[in-house]
């Protein structure tokens, strides 16, 4: 019990730290999240992030239509009733 509370406490530690560094330390002129927002913000990425979320809206639309296909099918077409059929019997 208490080595679980000691481990927890540990591992809150070691992120907080963590954090700290990715917003705080820099990496050359910049630190590790300017690094990450400038790679982002690029235009290339701001691209893809657009064609991703046209995809997304796209199987998303597709997606809830099949399911109302499933969810409320179409009512059965009626049926035709078929022609009375005559029995011919062979000439004897």
């Amino acid at each position: 019990m208490v080595g679980d509370f000691f481990k927890r406490l540990t591992n809150g530690v070691v992120f907080l730290l963590a954090a700290l560094t990715f917003f705080l330390v820099p990496i050359g002129r910049k630190t590790a999240a300017q690094h990450l927002v400038a790679i982002f913000s690029t235009p290339p990425a701001k691209e893809a992030a657009s064609a991703f979320a046209h995809i997304a809206r796209r199987i998303t639309t597709e997606a809830r239509s099949e399911l109302d296909k499933l969810r409320n099918p179409p009512p059965p077409a009626p049926r035709e009733p078929k022609p009375p059929t005559a029995k011919v019997r062979p000439p004897s």
